[in-house]
């Protein structure tokens, strides 16, 4: 049961890093990890602020990668959470193995499915992207909203590249919410979240 909640939360961070879906994976992470903790049982707080920190040094060096030691710390801190809360060596490797394969099997289907495991620095541009972004966006005054209409400059599967505001546009990280949309297909913004630009396939009145 333990090592259950422990993997659904795991799922829960692949999915707000790897779909549209942030603010349901979140919520699912902290309701799974919460119970967690309570069925386990702790005495004190440190061993949660341990998970906490680990957890959050892991997703920094997902995000931004090349700081390997950060990942190895989280790690640490992560597995040390564990073990003083449940004071069970074996029970803690068990719970983390459990929730390593299944979101290992979960990542490889989302993979899969189209949302590249690069799809994760979308939350940190890329400088030299974002360089030539900012340069473009400075020169035609391209303000992102929900409801503006571009074009796919790739293939979205879910994830890919688009054009708003005509061909001197710059180009940007876009995520379908509808799956595969072809390349050179009108789009329209129907969310912003953060920095993750989420969109759908436009149908003009006379398309429908």
């Amino acid at each position: 049961m333990e090592g259950l909640l422990l993997a659904i939360g795991f799922l829960g961070i692949i999915c707000a890093l790897l779909t549209p879906w942030t603010k349901t994976g979140t919520l699912v992470t902290l309701i799974s990890f919460y119970f967690y903790f309570d069925v386990v049982g702790i005495e004190n707080w440190v061993p949660l602020l341990l998970f906490t920190l680990g957890l959050l040094l892991i997703v920094f060096e997902i995000l931004i990668p090349g700081f390997g030691f950060v990942g190895i710390l989280g790690a640490a801190l992560v597995i040390g959470g564990l073990y003083y809360t449940i004071g069970d060596i074996f029970q803690t490797i068990r719970d983390l193995s459990m929730s390593v394969v299944i979101s290992t099997a979960v990542i490889i289907y989302l993979v899969r499915r189209g949302y590249s495991l690069a799809g994760i620095n979308k939350l940190v541009l890329n400088t030299n992207l974002q360089a030539q972004n900012e340069e473009k966006a400075e020169e035609h005054a391209v303000i992102l909203h929900p409801g503006l209409v571009g074009v796919a400059k790739t293939p979205l599967r879910p994830s890919g590249k688009a054009t708003f505001g005509g061909e001197d546009s710059p180009t940007y990280d876009v995520l379908s919410t509808e799956g595969l949309i072809s390349m050179d297909e009108p789009i329209v913004i129907e969310k912003i979240q953060g920095t993750k630009i989420l969109v759908r396939s436009y149908k003009q009145k006379g398309d429908e």
